[in-house]
Formats: structure tokens, C-alpha cells, sequence
């Protein structure tokens, strides 16, 4: 779990304040005298939608009933079954993007699997791809000391295949998808890669996840409480 989902996990407990409009509608708010950072989630037919400050997704659950749709909802904690559900309720609907950061994870995977180098080196290459240059005797260094060799004693010809590796995504741009198949196509021209197709340079989006997150808060907290009109959870409990 990184720092944004880590984070979107402790923001979401702020959503302490619950109202049911009639029996198929419920409204979360941060805020019980403000609109601000608010949320509906109505159920329907197979499914739930949520709207309000935080857009809205459809997400079509093909459950026979609300209780199903709410404990599915409640138990939904794979981010892809969410969203292939997201999915079957709009087609559109924005579910993955591609990132920069993504794209470096899965060249630096690649690299370490195609020069069966050691995990803890992942690091090193991601901070060589961001700043678009490297010192050879510093990246020397580091890959000896992850792996526990002496500097003198690395194979020259692992570490120059891996330096043309690194140089060869340094000459291209991670900026946007079509520049890093760009790269992926010099790698495997120029550097013997193979099959890089089947990389995946997307996550899915802040905005998917925040609906996710938000989603499932709503689901754990009406469960038990779907014939109560209006209630608070309670600040000690989210602390805890």
C-alpha cells in the first residue's frame, strides 16, 4: 500500500455523518452543517450508484437485493473487481491512467528480470530513469554493494549491458504512453529485450480509488443500521 492509498484510508474516517433520504438512499458527509465533501449512494436495480462532490460511478454489482449489494459492497476489497464492476456499469468510465511513475516501475522490473539482478536494486534504476542521467561509477557502486560484490570483481559486460539499457531509456521521454512504447521498442531492438508488449504502464485513478475507498466506508457502517434515519460514527471508534 503506498503513501496516497495509506492516506486516503485515514481521510476517509473524516466522512463521519450518515442520513438516510428514504430506503434506497443514504448521505455521508465530513461535515453535518455543510454540502462541502459530501456523497449520495442510492441502490438500484443489480447494483449502486454514488454521486455528489466526488462524481459519480455506477457500479453494477448483479446482486438480487439491497442487503446483497450493500454486504458485496462492504467485502469489495480487490481494487480490479471493483473496478471491472465500475466497468459493466458505464464503459466510459475512467478507471485506469497512465503514470510516469508506473511506466519507471515496470522498465525497472524488466531490467532486474532481464539481468537477474538482486530486488533492492529496483530503487537505483527508478532514481537513474527520473533523472534522466547517471554516473557509471556511482551506479557501480550501488548494484556491488546490493549484491555484495566488489566493485572490481562485477562482471563488465552484465554491468555495460545494463548501462546501455539504462541510457537507452534516457534517450527517449516517459512523458505520455506513446513515448514509452517508443522506449520499449528501442529496448528490444537495440538491447535484446523481448515480449515488453505485455507491460502495463497504467494505475488505476486517484479518483477510482477515493470512490472505492469511500464506497466500502459507506458499506461497513450502514450494514447494521439500514432502518436508522440519521447517525454519527462515533470519533473514538475511527481513532481507534
Amino acid at each position: 500500500m503506498d503513501e496516497e492509498e495509506k492516506q486516503m484510508r485515514e481521510d476517509v474516517k473524516k466522512l463521519r455523518y450518515f442520513t438516510k433520504i428514504d430506503d434506497k438512499t443514504w448521505y455521508v458527509q465530513r461535515d453535518k452543517t455543510s454540502c462541502m465533501e459530501s456523497f449520495f449512494v442510492t441502490l438500484i436495480p443489480g447494483g449502486l450508484v454514488m454521486s455528489g462532490d466526488y462524481d459519480g460511478v455506477i457500479v453494477m454489482t448483479y446482486t438480487n437485493n439491497n442487503m446483497q449489494t450493500i454486504n458485496w459492497m462492504k467485502n469489495a476489497t480487490t481494487r480490479s473487481y471493483f473496478a471491472e464492476k465500475a466497468k459493466l456499469g458505464n464503459q466510459h468510465h475512467e478507471t485506469k491512467e497512465y503514470t510516469e511513475k508506473k511506466a519507471m516501475d515496470e522498465l525497472a522490473t524488466t531490467m532486474i528480470h532481464r539481468f537477474d539482478l538482486d530486488w533492492d536494486i529496483k530503487p537505483v534504476l527508478i532514481e537513474a530513469f527520473s533523472s534522466y542521467s547517471f554516473d557509471e561509477n556511482e551506479l557501480l557502486n550501488k548494484l556491488s554493494e546490493l549484491e555484495k560484490y566488489h566493485p572490481d570483481s562485477y562482471p563488465q559486460e552484465r554491468f555495460d549491458k545494463i548501462c546501455r539499457a539504462i541510457r537507452q531509456v534516457n534517450h527517449g521521454s516517459l512523458e505520455n504512453i506513446h513515448t514509452f512504447w517508443e522506449i520499449c521498442q528501442d529496448l528490444e531492438h537495440e538491447c535484446g529485450f523481448m515480449d515488453l508488449w505485455e507491460l502495463d504502464p497504467t494505475e488505476y485513478t486517484s479518483q477510482l480509488c477515493w470512490q472505492h475507498i469511500c464506497l466500502m466506508w459507506w458499506a461497513k457502517n450502514v450494514i447494521d443500521k439500514q432502518d436508522i434515519e440519521y447517525f454519527e460514527v462515533d470519533e473514538c471508534l475511527v481513532k481507534a
